[in-house]
């Protein structure tokens, strides 16, 4: 009981001034390494460490099944948390997520500042003044909401380093779909539309790229300090055999029309498996992810079957013989091949996704571009048990290479000296 030792409050308060000089003469080392008493410090001594404070911003919690860039960013926050930093995500475009779901995705030592999205982040970043070390903010849409309050407001930058995820250039991708749908793009607005995209980094004290091949792009244009930071992934090869497996594999979230995934996965429908039904009648291509676009729903065929979002992807990469990735514009690196590749199933891709790899045909994936092109290399991987072996072995080895915990965590903490 508070005060139960005195007959009164006052007598407690006289014991308490006459014993301040004896409590702080014993643990004056301890007291002089604490904050002042004052309202500005609530928000750092809150934490018993000394480690330093990062902010990140991103669209939403970054649950892998989405895909879209946020396995890696789930990556980056956890990775962040390991290597001893308080670590605070704001969700800027979808503020709103379930607690328990939040922490099935990242550390639970991670703040994640929800219900506040694009109206609260001025608030929040004022209430925080001085807090953050580091503010990392990942795609260019949300550069754009950070930047227009920052410039308000030039001084916040004092004490800040602004980092610059870039996650993906998305003008690349853009001019890709324009070129597919017959709107081509000529030479010096491609250029503008780059450099417009890169100019919204101008506040940023470095750009953290997924590629290197993306990383040049922004070293052309003038960016003094740029880091390529891809994916982190461990190799877990299933243990089926070549004879043991069957079927065709596609993995990518499904929700949006016009979307690379949507878009591949119809090119691949109605151009693509044809073909291959020459030779294989009956083969059976299997979907996962999240289905949402309509011209997915007319797609009527019983040997083409749609599984929706799945949680745990082991069993069905076991299962399948051949990944598929036939994408005809994107940004960025594709997730969806790193992981195929870790959980030992062979991939046939497009050239777009192997340049973005780094990787060459006919040595740790196939690529074909045409419908033609595209059912071969198919029809190879699935006949051909040798070269389905070479294939699945130089993928895993690439794994280890290029996506390793240990060089993931060496990138991440160069980026952040």
């Amino acid at each position: 009981y508070e005060f139960g030792s005195s007959e009164n409050i006052s007598d407690a308060v006289t014991l308490q001034e006459k014993n301040r000089t004896t409590l702080v003469e014993k643990h004056k080392d301890w007291l002089e390494a604490k904050y002042a008493p004052s309202e500005g410090n609530i928000q750092i001594a809150r934490s018993a460490n000394v480690y330093k404070n990062i902010l990140f911003i991103d669209d939403r919690v970054p649950h892998p099944a989405l895909g879209s860039g946020y396995p890696r960013c789930a990556n980056i926050l956890n990775t962040l948390a390991s290597l001893d930093f308080n670590v605070t995500l704001y969700p800027l475009q979808f503020p709103r997520e379930d607690w328990t779901a939040c922490y099935e995705t990242l550390d639970d030592s991670i703040e994640v500042i929800l219900d506040k999205g694009m109206l609260g982040l001025e608030e929040f970043l004022n209430s925080r003044r001085g807090f953050f070390q580091y503010i990392i903010v990942s795609r260019v849409h949300n550069m754009e909401v950070f930047e227009s309050i920052v410039k308000r407001d030039e001084q916040f930058l004092d004490s800040v380093k602004i980092i610059y995820d870039a996650e993906a250039l998305t003008a690349s991708r853009e001019i890709l779909r324009a070129s597919l749908l017959g709107q081509e793009i000529r030479g010096k607005e491609q250029a503008l539309m780059i450099k417009s995209e890169i100019d919204k980094c101008d506040i940023a004290d470095s750009v953290v790229s997924v590629s290197e091949q993306e990383a040049e792009l922004y070293s052309n244009h003038g960016i003094g300090s740029v880091h390529v930071l891809g994916h982190m992934m461990t190799a877990n090869p299933g243990n089926n055999s070549f004879i043991n497996r069957d079927g065709l594999l596609f993995v990518g979230a499904l929700r949006d029309e016009g979307a690379p995934n949507v878009d591949s996965l119809l090119w691949f429908c109605i151009n693509v498996l044809p073909l291959i039904e020459r030779n294989l009648p009956r083969i059976k291509v299997y979907v996962v992810g999240e289905l949402g676009a309509p011209s997915l729903f007319t797609i009527k065929k019983e040997n083409i079957c749609f599984l929706g979002k799945i949680k745990d992807l082991d069993e069905i990469y076991n299962q399948c013989k051949v990944f598929i990735a036939p994408t005809r514009f994107a940004a960025g690196i594709p997730h969806k091949v790193h992981e195929a590749a870790a959980n030992g199933i062979p991939c046939v891709t497009t050239e777009l996704l192997a340049k973005q790899l780094n990787w060459t045909d006919g040595e740790e994936l196939l690529i074909g571009d045409t419908p033609d092109e595209f059912a071969a290399q198919c029809l190879r991987l699935y006949g051909d048990q040798k070269l389905w072996k070479n294939i699945r072995k130089q993928g895993l080895s690439a794994i280890n290479n290029d996506c390793s915990q240990t060089n993931f965590q060496k990138q991440l903490k160069s980026i952040l000296n």
